[in-house]
């Protein structure tokens, strides 16, 4: 499988194959110019295209032949989209967090009330 890239920088493109990339023969460099994909980056993309292959080879076998091509453009997009939504939900979940906190001390103040009658009552 090869897939595309365009350089950002001098916006040349150049392929890679996948293989090549997840063992490691070839590393994300623009060949025109000599840009380089940062290694956190390049390794993140490597263990994902990994786990996608596995996922579709084992889909490929038992239920469904699988062709596949993703554009840039368009996962920008869904990214975006999903950000927006990530950071509504994670100021509903701070809201949420802060009143379980409350209702967690509240819980403690009981039962240390609790703790207290029965020494009194020995």
């Amino acid at each position: 499988m090869s897939i595309d890239f365009t350089c950002q920088k001098c916006e040349a493109s150049f392929e890679l194959e996948a293989q090549d990339l997840i063992e490691g023969t070839e590393k994300i460099i623009c060949p025109h110019c000599d840009t380089k994909a940062p290694a956190n980056l390049s390794e993140d993309f490597v263990a994902a295209l990994t786990e996608m292959r596995a996922q579709i080879a084992t889909l490929s076998k038992k239920y469904f032949a699988v062709t596949l091509a993703l554009e840039a453009e368009e996962l920008e997009d869904d990214l975006d989209d999903d950000d927006d939504e990530g950071d509504e939900e994670s100021e509903e979940d701070d809201d949420v967090d802060e009143d379980d906190d409350d209702e967690e001390s509240e819980d403690d103040e009981d039962y240390d009330d609790e703790a207290e009658d029965e020494e009194q009552d020995r």
